[in-house]
Formats: C-alpha cells, sequence, structure tokens
C-alpha cells in the first residue's frame, strides 16, 4: 500500500531533515529516473511510479527538457512517448501539449504516495550549447513555477548533471525564477557531475534549500562526502542524489552489486543524509528494461527504509565513537549514529567483519542488540548486555563487546536500544 502524501516538502526548524505538510519527518528515498518525462510511455511511466511507491521509494527524479543523457545528447531535447517536445523552438515558449503529460504524471505520482524531483533541464542545453541564458532561463523557471505553484508533490532540482562553472548567472536564473513562479511554495536542491557538491558552489546562496552530492563511480567516498555536507553551516539536509548505479558497467570498482547498493545507502544515512538509488537501466532504457524493476537492489531499498526509519532517524547523530576497534575503512568501512539522548544507536557493518562497541556509549543500565541483514531482513536477537552506566559508581565502567557479521551474510545491521 503506497503512502498518502501530505505536502508540499519543507525542511524542519533545524535544518537537519525534511517534514511533510502536517510538520511530521518525510524520509527521502529516491530513485533515479531521468527520461520519466520524456521517453517513458504513459503506461510504462504509471507502471513504473506504482512499482517504486510499492517498494517504499518517497521520490522520483526525472528530467523535463532531457536530451539522451551525458554523452548521448541531442541539440535539441527529445519529444515526449507522444511525439511532444518540450519547448516551442526556445526554453521561454514552453509546450503545452508536452506539460500536459508532466501534469498527468504529478497527478498519478500523488496518487501513489510520490514526490517528484524534477530538472527542469539537463545540464548540456546550459553549460555546453547555451540554449538556456540568464534571460530565457528566468523566464522558462517562472513559468514551470507557477504551473506548478499548488502541486503538492514537487522538489525542484537545478542543474543537470554539470558543475556550474562559466554558467552560474544562468542556473542562478533559473532558480530565481522557479522561486517567483511558485513564491517559495517547492524545495530547491542541485544536481552536480561526477563527484562534486552543491555545496561547493551555492551553500550560501537562499535559493539552495537542500545540498545534493553526486559520487557516481567514487561510491567508496559516499560517507565522507555526505559527512563533510552534514558538517556544514547554515545547516541544511543532504542527499547523495547520484551514486553507482545497480549493474552499471561503467565502474572501476565495480561491478555495482546489490551488496554495494546497500553501501552506499547505509553510509549516506550513517553520515545524516539521504540516498537515491539507481538502476542502470532506468535511464539507459535498454531492451527490456521494464523487466529490470523488480531487481534485488530495488527491493533491498525497501528493507533499507523499514530499517532506518525503525528508530527516531530525524534525530540521529553520526558518532563514530562507538566503535572502540574495527571500524575500518573506504570500501569496507562500517559506520554508526546514536540517538540525541544516547539511548539508542544503529551500526552499520559493511562486511564479513568483527567490531568491538563501546556500550556505554548508551546512557541507560543496559542495552539490548538486534543483529539484522539488510539484505532480507532476518532479525536475529543478539543478546542483552550491561552498559556499565548507572551503577551508583563515581565513574561509569567502560564497557565493550565483540560482534560479528553472522556467517553468510554480507553485512549487517546493528540495533542497539537502551533498557532498564
Amino acid at each position: 500500500m503506497a503512502d498518502k502524501l501530505y505536502g508540499p516538502i519543507r525542511v524542519s526548524a533545524n535544518g537537519r531533515y525534511l517534514i511533510d505538510a502536517r510538520g511530521e519527518p518525510f524520509f527521502w528515498l529516491g530513485d533515479t529516473a531521468w527520461p520519466l518525462f520524456a521517453r517513458y510511455s504513459p503506461d510504462e511511466a504509471r507502471a513504473y511510479l506504482a512499482n517504486r511507491a510499492q517498494k517504499g521509494f518517497t521520490v522520483i527524479q526525472g528530467v523535463l527538457a532531457w536530451g539522451g543523457g551525458t554523452g548521448f545528447e541531442a541539440r535539441e531535447p527529445g519529444p515526449n512517448a507522444l511525439g511532444h517536445r518540450p519547448w516551442l523552438g526556445s526554453p521561454d515558449r514552453p509546450n503545452e501539449a508536452y506539460f500536459q503529460h508532466v501534469d498527468d504524471l504529478l497527478a498519478f505520482a500523488e496518487e501513489q504516495g510520490l514526490v517528484l524531483a524534477m530538472l527542469p533541464t539537463w545540464g548540456y542545453y546550459v553549460n555546453d550549447i547555451g540554449v538556456l541564458n540568464p534571460d530565457n532561463a528566468r523566464a522558462y523557471g517562472r513559468w514551470l513555477g507557477e504551473r506548478y505553484r499548488e502541486a503538492p508533490n514537487v522538489i525542484w532540482v537545478n542543474g543537470g548533471d554539470r558543475i556550474p562553472t562559466g554558467s552560474e548567472e544562468t542556473w542562478r536564473a533559473l532558480a530565481l525564477g522557479l522561486r517567483e513562479g511558485d513564491g517559495g511554495a517547492h524545495l530547491i536542491t542541485y544536481h552536480p557531475c561526477g563527484w562534486r557538491h552543491s555545496s561547493q558552489f551555492f551553500h550560501q546562496e537562499d535559493w539552495l534549500d537542500i545540498n545534493m552530492i553526486e559520487t557516481w563511480t567514487e561510491w567508496a567516498k559516499v560517507y565522507p562526502a555526505v559527512l563533510s555536507d552534514y558538517c556544514l553551516t547554515p545547516i541544511k539536509p543532504v542527499i547523495l542524489g547520484e551514486g553507482a548505479y545497480e549493474n552499471g558497467p561503467e565502474y572501476p570498482q565495480g561491478p555495482i552489486t546489490p551488496l554495494i547498493v546497500r553501501r552506499q545507502a547505509w553510509w549516506a544515512f550513517m553520515a545524516g543524509g539521504y540516498i537515491t538509488y539507481g538502476q542502470d537501466q532506468m535511464w539507459r532504457m535498454g531492451p527490456n528494461w521494464t523487466a529490470t524493476f523488480d531487481t534485488p537492489g530495488a527491493i533491498q531499498m525497501g528493507i533499507f527504509r523499514r530499517v532506518a526509519t525503525s528508530r527516531p532517524w530525524w534525530q540521529r547523530v553520526p558518532d563514530q565513537s562507538l566503535f572502540a576497534s574495527g571500524v575500518s575503512s573506504e570500501r569496507t568501512l562500517n559506520a554508526a549514529v546514536r540517538g540525541p539522548d544516547s539511548t539508542w544507536a544503529m551500526a552499520y557493518l559493511a562486511s564479513q567483519c568483527h567490531v568491538l562497541l563501546h556500550l556505554d556509549r548508551i546512557l541507560t543500565r543496559n542495552v539490548r542488540v538486534t543483529l539484522v541483514n539488510p539484505a532480507t531482513g532476518e532479525e536475529r536477537d543478539a543478546g542483552t548486555f550491561a552498559t556499565g552506566n548507572r551503577t551508583g559508581s563515581v565513574f561509569p565502567k567502560g564497557t565493550t563487546q565483540w560482534f560479528s557479521t553472522p556467517g553468510h551474510w554480507e553485512d549487517a545491521v546493528l540495533l542497539l536500544d537502551g533498557i532498564e
């Protein structure tokens, strides 16, 4: 059953996470479907959106003016499956017929409880050939903002697989147009290209509500990349907007197996951020691409969401000091978060490994530990232990305990819940 959406989505008062229109925490679990508006047929788009909603995804990233993807762009954004192009010769002349199809998909997505994170254009049409300039970009953004001002399920994604260098004024104009058009009704982020952060270019600018990161081939750098933006001021939510795609063929650190998909998701979460998953065929649309809707990585993102949100996730604090030993590094990094009152914690073990945890980091008398298999959702009781706290002693006892990834599991999540 799809979640009911209460939009539009906003940023929490402390800047750390997203909230819905009721003020309730909103968990961004994204998926990548760059050609959603431009190349999926209406039936394919609806089948895809319904599938993603059922799996627990909450946000879908797609491009309004799409030309084929980086390295494959056409000189003019292509027509959608109904034969309509997004622009009538110029970005400041949007094609009503094209955007009626966008309207239909937005309405269907809302029924499915999904937010559509929409890129007004792929970056090629700004940086590479300059179809958009500060004047027509602002007009195009204003038109989009006005058209979708009342839509409850829109987040705007400026950029489009490009760094803004040399085209900053056009990207700013597009963002300002969006804001003028919708009066600030919807959040705006910026999608950079490989191994870059929106924060490197626009962090201090008022229109940038959310930071977005692309690591792409550098999947082993997800944790430090997300953590670095988590630590910035002013505080803004952080999204890993494009990592390594499941089954993607172009990765020096491949193959991109479901294990790598899970590592990226858990690393982003443990660093205080959020994740957009990607399946290679969702944007390439290779032969029989709709048969890849149910790949293991996509299914396991639903398990990830269930486990990650089983505790007050919006309050989590990244805390590697939970590890007394065995934190590892890079491709097998283990990572942890805890609650702000230190009554609960989670640890992700990225491989078959042993870790020594500081149970005294949990400020209750005892702690109950549960092991979860991130690939299947299987749970195992790992025991209840004294933490060394609240013993009546002047100084708490420094209590540690070894834990291991169970045999035949590739990775594991440890849930630590304080009890008296």
